[in-house]
């Protein structure tokens, strides 16, 4: 039976490290509902809002204190304006007391290799078409838009300049001029 005083607490969990594009670290980012209150890296104190500290290039920040845990959820949608997407399998790693977590933006994003793997893959299976031989910036443009268009249909995204890069990258694309 739940505690009718348990408190809910919300907690901003960033990679501030190296290596932003990479499959470990693209989608680290998140928000946390917990029932332990968030503390103070540097003396352990409880503290319900602000940046709590910087360890092993993991910025943690507090963003208050909730009396449900549908309260905490909703003020973690509010405080990214919607552009985010609940996160059901929680990770064994994540500390104690975590009872929900939310990742920043409507989809996954995609590190560059598993992004340039899914490009080829997309393109030798016929599910998106490239021109043969040198292309026109506006037939790039509709291969980028329908790539990103599948990957989105996956639940992942990537932005349209890293598509287009790795589209050229991966199929050393000639490009003529319009």
């Amino acid at each position: 039976m739940k505690n009718e005083t348990e408190k809910y607490y919300v907690v901003e969990v960033n990679w501030t490290g190296p290596d932003q594009n990479t499959w470990r670290y693209i989608d680290y980012d998140r928000y946390e509902v917990t029932t332990e209150p968030p503390r103070n890296n540097s003396d352990g104190s409880i503290q319900l809002s602000g940046w709590l500290g910087t360890n092993d290039d993991v910025a943690s920040y507090a963003h208050g204190e909730y009396d449900s845990q549908a309260a905490a959820e909703y003020a973690i949608i509010q405080m990214l304006d919607g552009e985010c997407r609940r996160h059901d399998e929680l990770d064994a790693a994540m500390e104690l007391g975590v009872v929900a977590l939310y990742r920043p933006g409507r989809y996954s994003p995609m590190s560059d290799d598993v992004l340039s793997d899914y490009i080829f893959r997309t393109i030798e299976t016929h599910e998106v078409s490239v021109p043969s031989g040198e292309i026109t910036r506006e037939q790039l443009n509709g291969v980028v838009r329908e790539l990103r268009k599948l990957l989105r249909d996956d639940g992942s995204d990537a932005p349209e300049d890293r598509i287009e890069a790795m589209l050229i990258d991966v199929f050393e694309m000639e490009m003529t001029v319009d």
